[in-house]
């Protein structure tokens, strides 16, 4: 671990780049140092040893061309540390497979069709991530993350190709000028054919590990459109979800806590409820995902459903999918 207690910290200084200014200092220290953690940014924050121009800062805070940013040294230890590991290379079967998820690439993005049960980043928990695997499928680029998807949702997943792009990007998910549309299979019918869910949200550590719950307390609010698009009697219906801002595991807890209807494989979030037909996977999947262009007009990618996903409407007698 870094920053232990009882030994010396020492500490690198950085300037501020051009194409560096205007991102949040966590950024630009991962674009200096890029597999630094981000738990270990935060750690050196809390302890006042991450600065800009000397003043103690937080990771969300911006950087200007010309600053200085001071950092524990030991965190170029690390990187170095990372470097002497053996870097991933790619079976044949791997980039096939990776390849086949691709659903458009440019110059300047790539937007793949992430399957379930995947990673979008590495961790010290996961193996296989998609970063970790498209930094091993391309030689010439190193795509950078704009969003995530969590580990059981499937569906489309962008990735920028350039530090231009991934900078626009990042600023469109804030400013939310993406449009993101879900799909999901719920347990139950909601009162209302649509409307919009808004609650508060907050992580909450309990006996069973992380859990997101309503929280008007300490929550920040969460901002959900909802359309029913067709349901099977009482038991499950098909669900078309638009979020408007993108908290932690927001849609299972608006299905779940506001609607009254648990997506159907989700027990973490609609306990035995959630499992009415024996299937175990969850059913969101990210359908579609429309993207601001800087030049040019905006592109919609829409990923088709994942197999067990096309199963079960099929079993159910769902549209066309």
């Amino acid at each position: 671990m870094l920053m232990k207690k009882n030994t010396q910290t020492t500490f690198t200084e950085r300037k501020v780049s051009l194409e560096e200014s205007g991102i949040r200092l966590d950024r630009c220290l991962r674009l200096w140092i890029p597999h630094l953690p981000q738990a270990l940014i935060e750690k050196a924050a809390r302890k006042g040893v991450l600065k800009i121009q000397g003043i103690k800062s937080k990771p969300a805070s911006r950087v200007e061309e010309g600053q200085s940013v001071t950092f524990p040294s030991e965190f170029l230890n690390l990187e170095t540390e990372v470097k002497k590991r053996k870097p991933k290379i790619l079976t044949q079967a791997e980039r096939k497979w990776l390849k086949g998820l691709i659903l458009y690439e440019d110059s300047e993005i790539v937007v793949l069709n992430k399957p379930a049960g995947v990673a979008v980043q590495s961790g010290t928990k996961q193996r296989k991530s998609m970063d970790a695997m498209l930094e091993a499928y391309y030689t010439d680029c190193k795509p950078r993350l704009v969003h995530r998807l969590d580990l059981d949702t499937s569906g489309v997943l962008a990735f920028a190709k350039t530090l231009p792009m991934a900078r626009w990007l990042t600023q469109a998910f804030k400013e939310r000028t993406v449009q993101k549309l879900y799909w999901a299979l719920v347990c139950g019918v909601p009162k209302k054919s649509e409307g919009v869910i808004s609650l508060a949200l907050s992580k909450k550590q309990d006996h069973h590990g992380e859990k997101i719950r309503v929280s008007n307390d300490d929550g920040l609010r969460a901002t959900t459109f909802y359309r029913v698009i067709e349901s099977l009697g009482n038991r499950v219906t098909w669900l078309e979800l638009a979020p408007k801002t993108g908290r932690m595991h927001q849609l299972r807890v608006h299905c779940a806590e506001g609607l009254n209807t648990p997506i159907l494989g989700d027990g973490k979030y609609g306990g035995k409820e959630a499992f009415p037909l024996g299937r175990k996977s969850l059913h969101l999947h990210a359908r579609a995902l429309t993207l601001p262009f800087p030049h040019g007009k905006a592109k919609t990618f829409e990923a088709p459903l994942p197999k067990e996903l096309q199963e079960t409407f099929q079993e159910l007698g769902f549209g066309n999918v």
